[in-house]
């Protein structure tokens, strides 16, 4: 679509806030469907439709994928809407997308085109022609067979159901007893029942933000993950809690992570803004490709001085930026609650993000909010960005005594 013709966009996904804010400065009027009510969503988004008040009024009893459909259908029946935009936590819902490509335009990947870059067999078959290494991985669809490829890859592995996201339901065995003990609850969180037994590579999470216009692709950012630290309560070994830009590696890790997420992505023919999982042990591995936009945006936007929903647009119509410089270094952390709360006032901060309102409920192992902080070293930006996650987890347990 011409970027001219767009007037009004619908964007939908867990966490729209940073898209949402990003429009608003291209002019766009926005229309959000979020799984949150977040403060400062409210103030961007033109129209929000949330899933929280959904909850809240009692209609359903819990977070369900297929009621954002329900809220982008009914959005695009009350506005006149030139376009729609996909992000985190719906990547996965093919047929649904493939429902809505026939209604509205999308700005992004098409539903097949997600469904190949999340088929890890696909991925991984690709991924070995163009010589990128990944780890040893074998699809399952029983205990045997699971017991079967753990000893063939060797301890230890992990078991990943074949659809997932943020580490929800993946589990670390280290021995055939825990791969029978976990391998019933991690076929429980795939809707089709498979699993994937994938060697575990002890090491630097780190993922690259790439943006592609269907033939080549361009790395914008090679950053690291933060992963399962309890410091900020995440509820899974695995669960992702923020990032770090840039990536703290010598030259030659980062140039070939940057190399291999352009030339996978170009090999898929994504379109638009892309993220690619890496694992960096004795050498960086492909763990995945989220042909969707990453958890970085406002921290790409702020590192590099750059709109990335205007590169996202614009690269759907062929078009490809050139590579800009960082201009500071960014941390942005993610702090779930360990308990039951209610919100205190969080809004008084600029480098609070995705503010709950106050005396809103937060149930245990929910997130609370984000902290986004930026400066000239890398170190000591995250540093500050840590010491602010501990102010903020006192004065929310310290509120709910």
């Amino acid at each position: 679509m011409d970027f001219e013709s767009l007037k009004t966009i619908l964007i939908a996904g867990v966490n729209t806030r940073p898209i949402v804010k990003s429009a608003k400065k291209l002019g766009f009027e926005t229309i959000a469907v979020d799984r949150f009510n977040d403060i400062d969503l409210r103030k961007y988004a033109d129209h929000l439709y949330s899933l929280e008040n959904v909850i809240r009024k009692g209609k359903i009893d819990k977070f369900r994928k297929e009621k954002y459909f329900e809220l982008i259908h009914g959005a695009l029946e009350s506005h006149n809407v030139d376009a729609v935009i996909l992000t985190s936590g719906l990547e996965h819902e093919y047929e649904k997308i493939r429902k809505l490509e026939k209604r509205t335009s999308i700005i992004g990947n098409e539903s097949d085109r997600l469904k190949f870059s999340e088929d890890t067999e696909k991925l991984f078959s690709l991924a070995d022609k163009l010589g990128i290494p990944h780890p040893d991985t074998e699809k399952v669809e029983n205990l045997d067979e699971a017991l079967q490829a753990a000893a063939d890859i060797g301890y230890p592995v992990l078991l990943k159901p074949s659809r997932s996201g943020g580490g929800i339901g993946i589990r670390l065995a280290e021995s055939s007893r825990e791969v029978e003990d976990d391998f019933d609850e991690v076929t429980e969180k795939d809707p089709e029942g498979n699993v994937y037994v994938q060697k575990y590579i002890r090491g630097i999470n780190a993922s690259a933000s790439v943006i592609s216009n269907g033939k080549e692709s361009r790395c914008l950012s090679v950053n690291e993950q933060i992963i399962g630290d309890k410091s900020l309560n995440v509820p899974r070994k695995f669960g992702y809690c923020g990032n770090i830009i840039p990536l703290s590696a010598e030259d030659g890790i980062t140039s070939k992570i940057s190399k291999y997420s352009e030339t996978i992505c170009s090999e898929i023919g994504v379109v638009g803004s892309n993220g690619v999982d890496f694992i960096i042990g004795d050498k960086p591995y492909l763990v995945e490709v989220n042909p969707r936009f990453q958890n970085t945006i406002d921290m790409i936007e702020g590192s590099f001085d750059l709109n990335l929903l205007e590169m996202h647009i614009e690269s759907t119509e062929g078009k490809l930026p050139e590579k800009k410089d960082l201009k500071r270094s960014s941390t942005k952390l993610i702090i779930y609650a360990k308990r039951d709360i209610r919100a205190p006032k969080l809004n008084r901060l600029s480098t609070i993000l995705d503010i709950p309102r106050k005396n809103s409920k937060i149930e245990k192992e929910e997130p609370i909010c984000s902290i986004l902080k930026f400066g000239e070293k890398r170190d000591k930006t995250t540093e500050e960005a840590y010491k602010l996650a501990r102010k903020v987890q006192q004065k929310c347990y310290r509120a709910s005594r």
